[in-house]
């Protein structure tokens, strides 16, 4: 390296963790999914509900591809927590935990996740990314008694939505 280009990569304002990551390359490789999400890519078509009465159930461990409605024609299982903007997409659907524990929730577009019981959003307990390559666009996990709720997705662009519920220990199921 020449002195010159030394110089100037030493007093350039950025380090190489600035840039970007390279996208990895889909084609080679497939991807290894997360325990539990061994379904993701066999799903089952749902319409999601404008509102709980009418909402869909999705089991526990089955992928679904959900058909969701616009934003405006959403009944609200809780008030959103975040501001949606104008022209997107929403849906509900019910889920049945049988056994307490943390429970996964995958999604394979952008959208907001909440998980309802008693008309009120629960907080989340992690985030992360899905593997590369994978389809999942985003985890988010909540820990989840017994019992039935509603999973409540707003702001998503897409008219449809992968969604995987999965156990994420052995204490769940």
């Amino acid at each position: 390296m020449s002195f010159a280009l030394s110089l100037l990569l030493a007093s350039a304002p950025f380090s190489a963790q600035d840039l970007p990551a390279p996208e990895p390359s889909c084609t080679a490789a497939r991807p290894v999914l997360p325990i539990g999400f061994e379904n993701w890519t066999t799903r089952v078509a749902l319409e999601a509900g404008a509102a709980t009465r009418h909402a869909p159930v999705i089991a526990v461990g089955r992928a679904a591809e959900l058909r969701l409605v616009p934003l405006d024609r959403l009944a609200p299982a809780a008030p959103p927590t975040r501001d949606l903007g104008a022209g997107t997409n929403a849906g509900v659907a019910l889920f049945q935990v049988t056994r307490p524990g943390t429970y996964r929730i995958a999604l394979g577009a952008p959208a907001w996740i909440e998980v309802v019981r008693g008309g009120r959003a629960l907080p989340s307990a992690a985030h992360s990314h899905g593997p590369a390559c994978s389809g999942i666009r985003k985890i988010v996990d909540y820990r989840l008694a017994p019992g039935r709720y509603v999973l409540q997705l707003t702001g998503a662009a897409a008219n449809t939505l992968p969604v995987l519920i999965a156990p994420a220990s052995q204490g769940a199921a």
